[in-house]
């Protein structure tokens, strides 16, 4: 795992080496270990590396032995040894052991189809000169991160907003839409940014275009899409999983550095702890918790690390580390209001003293239906019966013609699958969103977000639950929690790997019966059935089986009166309420602040304007429009 970075330019001009070398110093925490570029004329690419593979070769940027093409790759490729046996007999010849020598020749050997065939997670710019094209591309479920902006000048990449900063021609102006989705989804859904002139490539996209010439929109070469498989036994599919989960943490262990693993003592990270601890020896697992035991499952985490086998080191987080909390704010390059970032910020920090690479249980909620909210569409009668009537009465096809037409015209409330999912997915109501924005600025909360329309369009309609999990695949999963992951990790030079959001692990997951995935019942709704059943193999029923909790941090209780947090957020909005006033009512900021309490719980609204005022604070020259 590493820090890419580049340009390319379009009008002729030669690229400048300093701006490529700046661009890298903004990134270098993504890679302690070394750094390379190379700049011709009219093109630079650069690279910062956490050597994980191949520790004594795989240096980049990388050239093919030709000097007719090269490339700045971020990421694992984990069958890159199946392939390159492949290629090997076709007669390619190698230089090294790594992987992103793998990419290369997959490349010339099958073109942009090369990306269906790797296994891994991957961001990268390959620019072939004697093809004359160049090709930017990100793995499946967006696990790495790729930011991009297109002048009519050039093309600048990076892996963070920080390298973007360093691009001298690049003026930068804020958008005040992409402000309202971070008040409504506490993210800003890709491809946007806080940025007009920056934009996000999606997860499973690509972006290409010839040498000198700007690239055309970036093309989907892959999608989650469930399609339920039907004829197996429910032992049959438990085989299978278990064959598939245990050939994927073997695969994601595969390194020449010290490996661990976090452990919070939910299912999904349990799951793959269990799966690890009988193929690897020697690892230790990691967990945070919180003073709080509300907010807190250390308690799982040892119980589960005790019955595993596994050594396991925690640490608790306070409520008085405020100092360090702007830097993170600062590090995310844009709004970013997932109050877990706390907590996986310390995590990071605290596997980094022990080790170079963990693995991680992120993805098993989406591919396997494991959030509490995707019992709405089974809780709500009228739905789930108006859904039968309508698989009765009508083909796959002409209902997602149906759902596409009525998604085109209604986006709100009368939408039947996207509204529901909609509601779970804000942040912030709208009446509190009202309250906060000036008059002027209201209109911004009637744009409809086209990414959500964009997902709603493609998400698999088999049944309503795997409509959920779709949606958040196309916007939560790399928005948010792939996002939080990669920035806190890379930020102390660790590479977190996550081996339920695997390929072939996936292709299960989107395979499965909808009573493989959850059940209902008189205890309401049960997700991620089969993982449970699965881990109850090793697990007692009642540690597998126990209400969900989730890994925020306990922000209810951090701003309450007299607490550490209260005292950090009322100096925060202090300094920059005059900002902030720019844009919102100051009376509504001083409302959320003195309503709560025990009885009233305003952290969410104040904890969005916390990061934001910390956020503008740190961009002051930044002009909004």
């Amino acid at each position: 795992m590493c820090g890419i970075a580049g340009i390319l330019r379009f009008d002729g001009q030669a690229v400048d080496p300093s701006q490529i070398q700046s661009m890298l110093d903004a990134i270098a925490h993504r890679g302690p270990d070394g750094e390379g570029k190379i700049v011709e004329k009219t093109y630079g690419l650069g690279h910062r590396r956490l050597a994980i593979i191949d520790v004594g070769g795989g240096a980049q940027p990388m050239v093919t032995p030709d000097g007719t093409a090269l490339i700045t790759f971020n990421g694992e490729i984990y069958n890159f040894r199946e392939l390159r046996a492949e290629l090997e007999q076709a007669g390619v010849e190698f230089r090294t052991q790594s992987d992103t020598e793998v990419i290369l020749q997959a490349w010339r050997a099958w073109g942009v189809d090369c990306l269906l065939r790797f296994r891994g997670m991957f961001a990268f710019c390959l620019v072939d000169v004697e093809r004359g094209k160049y090709l930017l591309a990100r793995d499946h479920f967006g696990i790495k991160p790729l930011l991009y902006s297109v002048r009519k000048e050039f093309l600048a990449f990076g892996s963070e907003f920080a390298a973007l900063h360093r691009v001298a021609e690049l003026k930068l102006t804020g958008s005040l839409q992409s402000m309202e989705y971070f008040l409504r989804f506490q993210y800003i859904p890709a491809p946007d940014t806080i940025y007009n002139e920056i934009r996000k490539l999606p997860q499973g996209h690509y972006l290409t275009g010839d040498l000198g010439k700007a690239p055309s929109a970036p093309v989907a070469y892959w999608k989650t899409d469930f399609v339920p498989e039907v004829g197996r036994t429910s032992e049959e599919w438990l085989e299978r999983l278990d064959a598939t989960l245990n050939g994927s943490v073997r695969a994601h262990l595969i390194a020449d550095v010290p490996v661990g693993a976090f452990l919070s003592g939910g299912v999904d990270s349990t799951a793959v702890v269990s799966a690890m601890s009988k193929i690897a020896d020697g690892f230790r697992a990691f967990s945070i918790g919180f003073e709080d035991e509300r907010y807190s499952e250390l308690s799982y985490a040892q119980e589960a690390a005790d019955k595993l086998g596994v050594p396991l080191r925690t640490e608790v987080v306070r409520d008085d580390g405020w100092d360090d909390f702007p830097k993170l704010v600062a590090h995310y390059g844009e709004p970013f209001g997932d109050t877990s970032m706390i907590p996986t910020w310390r995590l990071a920090a605290l596997a980094r003293s022990e080790v170079t690479v963990a693995v991680s249980g992120d993805g098993g909620d989406e591919g396997f239906g494991g959030y509490g909210t995707y019992g709405i569409y089974q809780d709500v009668p009228k739905v789930k019966e108006y859904w039968r009537r309508l698989r009765r009465r009508f083909s796959k096809t002409e209902l997602q013609a149906f759902f596409w037409a009525i998604g085109r015209r209604w986006f709100g409330r009368n939408q039947p699958l996207l509204a529901p999912w909609v509601d779970t997915a804000l942040y912030t109501s709208r009446d509190r969103r009202a309250k906060l924005w000036r008059p002027e600025y209201q209109h911004l909360m009637d744009v409809r977000n086209t990414a959500f329309l964009e997902a709603d369009r493609e998400a698999s309609r088999c049944d309503l639950v795997a409509y959920a999990q779709s949606m958040d695949f196309r916007t939560s999963l790399p928005g948010i929690m792939l996002n939080k992951v990669d920035i806190a990790a890379m930020y102390h030079g660790l590479e977190v790997r996550t081996p339920l959001l695997d390929v072939e692990v996936m292709k299960v997951a989107m395979a499965l019966p909808a009573e493989m995935r959850y059940r209902t019942g008189e205890g309401g709704f049960v997700g991620k059935a089969i993982l449970k059943d699965w881990l109850s193999k090793r697990l007692s029923s009642e540690f597998v089986h126990r209400p969900k909790q989730g890994f925020g941090a306990p922000r209810r209780v951090w701003f309450e009166a007299g607490r550490p947090g209260r005292e950090f957020y009322e100096s925060t909005i202090s300094r920059m309420s005059a900002k902030l006033a720019d844009w919102f009512r100051p009376e509504a900021i001083r409302e959320m602040s003195e309503q709560h309490g025990e009885k009233r719980d305003r952290s969410s609204g104040m904890w969005l304007m916390l990061v934001l005022g910390l956020w503008l604070e740190q961009n002051p020259g930044l002009t909004f429009r």
